[in-house]
């Protein structure tokens, strides 16, 4: 990607992040705490937030100062070009309407799409500017879970307007979060997403809706987190390189979150026996 390329580009995403911002403000406002509000009100120069270069990952990042995106993806799309069959068929998405929230998708899902899709390294960042974005926006990622209520988030957005967004990141989070806000409700997670600081989270919870789910909140947070840390990210410095996406898919894999689902799931029946108990 040449200078006056990557400049072309910067400004294409930065007019992305701008009308991002702008409907996640439309959407979520009302779940943000103020002062997120306000520095997303006081911006001057949109341009300064997002930030291409080479830092040696193939991820992007995001804080409430700007968004990374990895420059080095393009020399690994530009090896990947050369290969036969590499954007055989340039309309290919790993998701359709009804399948963009909830799917079985999976980061070789993403992976096949770029090849088949012939994905370039702006195509390439746009799949991943909404999720990045909704951080800037305040939305937290300090937990594996909060990740997975991110990207919910981000697919819910995604699918009310029509943007792009990759539908693959954090899928088996994305199914916990999903879980959890269909026992909670919309508001519950939606508010919590916006909420720093696990404390924070579990009084929340407690006050809205009682110890039970305070605490079933607190079980499914860190056995998620211990499960994640084990099985995938204490991994991490495997995950550079070709060899490194190989493994990034295998031990991702390995994540087993089935008695964190269980246990939702048990909760979920306990406030069905409970109503129907009250309307006997």
């Amino acid at each position: 990607m040449e200078n006056m390329n990557l400049e072309n580009v910067h400004k294409r995403l930065t007019e992305r992040i701008k009308k991002y911002i702008e409907l996640i403000k439309k959407e979520y406002s009302a779940y943000m705490p103020i002062e997120v509000l306000q520095r997303l009100n006081n911006i001057d120069d949109y341009s300064q937030i997002l930030k291409i270069y080479d830092y040696g990952e193939v991820s992007a990042y995001a804080s409430e100062k700007n968004i990374k995106m990895p420059l080095c993806a393009d020399k690994l799309l530009t090896i990947a070009s050369k290969v036969p069959g590499y954007g055989i068929n340039k309309k290919h998405k790993p998701y359709n309407e009804e399948n963009i929230i909830i799917n079985n998708n999976t980061f070789l899902t993403y992976i096949m799409h770029v090849f088949i899709s012939g994905t370039n390294a702006e195509e390439y960042y746009e799949d991943l500017l909404l999720h990045e974005t909704m951080h800037f926006c305040g939305s937290d990622g300090a937990s594996v879970l909060k990740e997975g209520i991110n990207e919910l988030l981000t697919r819910m957005l995604a699918q009310k307007y029509n943007l792009k967004t990759s539908s693959c990141g954090y899928p088996k989070e994305v199914k916990l979060a999903y879980d959890l806000m269909n026992c909670f409700g919309d508001n519950i997670i939606i508010r919590l997403a916006f909420i720093k600081g696990f404390e924070n989270e579990l009084n929340f919870i407690k006050e809205n809706l009682g110890d039970d789910a305070a605490n079933l909140y607190f079980q499914v947070c860190n056995i998620a987190e211990k499960e994640f840390k084990e099985k995938y990210y204490s991994h991490m410095p495997e995950f550079s390189g070709a060899i490194g996406i190989a493994k990034k898919v295998l031990f991702y894999k390995r994540i087993d979150y089935t008695n964190v689902h269980q246990m939702i799931d048990n909760y979920a029946n306990s406030l069905s026996d409970n109503n129907e108990f009250k309307h006997r």
